[in-house]
This record gives C-alpha cells, structure tokens and sequence, in this order.
C-alpha cells in the first residue's frame, strides 16, 4: 500500500499545491493576507516529505531480502517519485515567498 502511496499520492499532492494555491492567489489578494498560501505548501509538503520516508523505509527495508527484488525496485521509485514531488512543492513555494499576490 505505501508503493501506491507514494507512487501516485505524492505527485497528486505536488497537482493540488499547484492547482489550489492558483485559485487562492485572488482571495489571498482581496483580504492581504497570504498565511493561507503559506498554510497550504506545508500542509502538502509535510504529506509528501511523510509519504518520501514511510517509501524510503520500506526501499531500505526491502534491500536484504533475496525474494523481494521487484518491491525493492518499486519502493526506490516510489521514494524518487514522493522526493521528487516534494522538491516541486518547494520550488513552488519559493515563488510564494519571492512575489506577491497581488502583483498582476
């Protein structure tokens, strides 16, 4: 369950940072206020950052056992994918903290 966790929740989250703080940008204008920009990348990079170690655990977890070849590789792409995804979610929060709302 954690591969499919982090193979496709990760990067939905990354979509939803992305696709949410576009449509709060407006309202975060209107009422000056861009806590609710900031609250929402922690918020997805805290479930993403969370999904990259619970994946990792299981890739480090995996590479003793012989049988397990195929979770092994999958849980190290499940682990690039969640690290991956966070590293989007950060990018995009620097533009929030670099230019305004209200710039347009």
């Amino acid at each position: 369950m954690r591969i499919l966790s982090a193979l496709i929740l990760a990067p939905l989250l990354a979509l939803l940072d992305q696709g949410v703080g576009f449509s709060m940008v407006g309202w975060s204008c209107a009422h000056g206020g861009i806590i609710a920009l900031h609250a929402l990348n922690l918020l997805c990079l805290a479930a993403t950052a969370a999904l990259a170690v619970l994946a990792g655990a299981e890739w480090r977890r995996t590479a003793r056992a012989i049988a397990g070849v195929c979770d092994h590789f999958l849980y190290g792409v499940a682990t690039a994918a969640a690290s991956l995804s966070a590293l989007a979610i950060v990018a995009m929060w620097l533009a929030v903290w670099m230019i305004s709302p209200c710039i347009a």
